[in-house]
């Protein structure tokens, strides 16, 4: 290179040209990156590298991603949760002494955490000839508070026939329901023949 520059004037002139430029550019003051451009460069790059192991790793990618998602997902909930579990566990364990469980006094043993209330006395009907299904509502001390018929032909134009259904079913005797023990509403179906009551539960 140096044989060829010696001999030609053109290529002599153009790199004596270059080194001029050269020093000039190096007698400039150092330029100071700015101090946020390291951080850029990484997370460019740690993008970069993401990128390429996705498209050579797909499924571990998807899962690193669900991983991710679940992860933030749960951390803002952990503590509000174990913090709830935590109180309830501790306000069960204070009113579980207070529970008051109503001891029964017939001669019956109870078995049943939950019972569906019963028919006391079932006395026949004297129903017209149509037959009826009745879904009726009793209180916590056997009363019936209301009725509704299920199936059957419609009380509405029937005023003598609804009247002789609700007056038996007012002075008809209920067992309640009881839950742990105690009375509580419940709701009973009866089938309603001409002169037999069927207790269909």
């Amino acid at each position: 290179m140096l044989e060829h520059l010696a001999g030609c004037p053109a290529c002599s002139d153009q790199f004596r040209e270059l080194a001029r430029v050269r020093g000039a550019v190096g007698r400039l003051p150092a330029a100071t990156p700015p101090a946020r451009l390291s951080s850029v460069l990484r997370v460019v790059a740690s993008q970069e590298r993401s990128r390429l192991f996705a498209r050579k790793h797909p499924f571990r990618s998807l899962a690193g991603q669900f991983h991710l998602w679940v992860e933030n997902l749960m951390r803002p909930l952990a503590i509000p949760l174990a913090g709830g579990l935590i109180s309830a566990l501790v306000l069960f364990g204070m009113l579980m002494p207070t529970f008051a469980f109503q001891r029964n006094v017939s001669n019956d043993v109870q078995v049943a955490l939950f019972t569906q209330p019963a028919v006391k006395d079932q006395n026949s009907f004297a129903l017209p000839d149509e037959d009826f299904v009745v879904e009726v509502l009793v209180d916590g001390q056997g009363r019936m508070i209301d009725y509704a018929v299920t199936e059957g032909p419609s009380l509405g134009k029937n005023n003598e026939l609804r009247s002789a259904i609700e007056n038996k079913l007012l002075f008809m005797e209920f067992t309640p329901a009881t839950a742990w023990g105690a009375p509580r509403f419940g709701k009973i179906r009866l089938s309603l023949h001409r002169s037999l009551l069927t207790v269909k539960g």
